[in-house]
């Protein structure tokens, strides 16, 4: 694939491959790759365009440009990606966390901050853990549980939270709310599973990597949100807090499921895109 060794030429070759398999990202993408082999920050590639790359990094610069050719994501292929300004290991068994998580995280710290205690806090279907860790890094509460059905997620998320230096995560295996014992808490979070069957099918190239059983949620969907509105009210103190991530298309269902459970103060916060994306609610 490539003539020449030095990294400028390298990068230009590799940019060109990935623009003419359509990835709208491809400068980026070339650029997060090759910094990832030199173990350098993105930022001073331009430091270092002469410097010839040893034959054992320019072919693993070409295997990673081939496998990000065929949609798989960078974040996969490097095991590593960005949120909220931490650094999180991932791999094929979570979710890649993506900037509207972002905005969901941000949520719960502005709510946080206007509460005269500490707050314990849990965390549903926690994947990689990034939100629990974000909350623990950038937050003050009294105690975090963050929990997740696999016990191979939850590996992941631990090890992140010890990445992060974090050791006052507490990582429970349940699916939801079944190994919990009643425990109350003043915030509930979670981005959980909520793409149907239907959208799946319609899905970019680069989703088709992630773990379907993250993604998707039976019953049109809408099966984790009925399950957190029937059951978070034994789990929640008084006038705690439920923040969820929305799937767009179901905004008026899931409002319905929490109306019907007593919740009040129903609030649907929009994303970057403008779409519906963070659901608030208290009980």
């Amino acid at each position: 694939m490539f003539q020449k060794k030095d990294i400028f030429s390298v990068l230009q070759t590799a940019k060109k491959f990935l623009n003419l398999k359509g990835l709208p990202e491809y400068k980026s993408d070339s650029e997060v790759l090759l910094s990832f082999i030199l173990q350098i920050k993105r930022s001073k590639l331009p430091f270092v365009y002469n410097q010839i790359l040893s034959s054992d990094q320019l072919c693993q610069f070409e295997k990673y440009i081939l496998r990000r050719s065929k949609r798989e994501p960078v974040a996969y292929i490097t095991g590593y990606v960005g949120f909220m300004g931490f650094e999180l290991r991932v791999n094929k068994n979570v979710l890649i966390p993506r900037p509207e998580t972002e905005l969901l995280v941000e949520t719960v710290l502005d709510l946080a901050t206007t509460k005269q205690k500490s707050l314990e806090i849990l965390d549903l279907c926690t994947g990689s853990g990034c939100i629990a860790i974000s909350l623990a890094k950038m937050g003050t509460f009294k105690s975090i549980i963050a929990t997740d059905i696999s016990k191979y997620v939850l590996e992941i998320a631990k090890e992140n939270a010890k990445i992060n230096g974090l050791e006052n995560i507490v990582f429970i295996e349940s699916d939801i709310f079944t190994n919990l014992k009643q425990r109350k808490f003043d915030i509930i979070v979670s981005n959980p599973p909520y793409v149907t069957e239907e959208e799946y099918m319609f899905l970019e190239e680069d989703l088709m990597y992630e773990p379907k059983l993250a993604l998707t949620a039976k019953d049109e969907g809408l099966f984790f949100y009925s399950e957190i509105g029937k059951n978070a009210k034994k789990f929640l103190n008084n006038s705690g807090h439920i923040f969820l991530e929305l799937n767009p298309n179901k905004v008026n269902q899931i409002k319905k499921i929490f109306i019907d459970n007593n919740f009040k103060g129903i609030e649907i916060l929009k994303d970057y895109s403008q779409l519906s994306r963070i659901f608030k609610a208290r009980f």
